[in-house]
């Protein structure tokens, strides 16, 4: 089924991705992004761009509003958020203007970003992960605030959003892969962006993970 397809975060890796398998498919495309040189061309000349700060709420209205019932978000930390002052979560403030208007336009299936650094009660033990999460907090603890600021809002959205938060681990690339989800302890450390768009694209249709935050790796 063809969608119109609101994207934030589409300037990542994973979002390009995403963003050229989706048009690959036929969908119709809207993209957030702070920075629109970033794309390439074959996406930039076939979607819609929206320009604006994570913190312009007029600007991610304007996005919002653009007609598209589904939402996927890559937006998450990047190795520049520890250069972010202390205490500030420019990204989790941003989805504080974002979740409440995908409400206020009747969005009917949300997918978004988030890592292992948020836990799941479905989640177990494992080592590698736990070893990750505390590298993750100890030396990049402004990503680890954001992710376990951020998430929370999503997993608290009411049902009729059709919400997936996919948690991913290290993301590398190459061509796409078969995907596991599952919950950690039952997943590996690695995941290909091309995989995780294809993934992402078929979850978008199926809903078997709506209300649910799969950890993904390649199988």
């Amino acid at each position: 089924m063809s969608r119109h397809i609101l994207v934030f975060g589409g300037t990542s890796p994973a979002g390009v991705d995403f963003c050229l398998a989706a048009l690959r498919d036929g969908h119709t495309l809207t993209l957030f992004a702070r920075n629109a040189s970033k794309l390439p061309s074959e996406i930039a000349s076939n979607v819609t761009i929206i320009t604006g700060q994570i913190n312009d709420a007029s600007a991610i209205e304007k996005a919002v509003s653009c007609g598209a019932k589904t939402c996927i978000s890559f937006i998450g930390p990047n190795p520049n958020t520890n250069s972010i002052k202390k205490g500030e979560t420019p990204i989790a403030d941003g989805y504080r203007i974002i979740l409440p208007l995908l409400q206020q336009y009747s969005y009917t299936r949300t997918l978004f970003v988030s890592t292992a650094s948020y836990k799941d009660a479905q989640d177990s033990f494992s080592l590698i992960y736990r070893l990750m999460v505390w590298f993750v907090y100890l030396f990049f603890n402004g990503s680890y605030v954001e992710i376990t600021s951020m998430t929370p809002q999503m997993v608290a959205l009411p049902s009729e959003l059709n919400w997936t938060v996919f948690r991913v681990p290290l993301l590398l690339d190459g061509e796409a892969k078969p995907v596991k989800a599952g919950y950690i302890g039952e997943v590996g450390i690695k995941l290909d962006r091309k995989g995780l768009a294809e993934w992402v694209l078929r979850e978008m249709e199926e809903g078997k993970w709506i209300g649910k935050c799969p950890a993904l790796a390649n199988a």
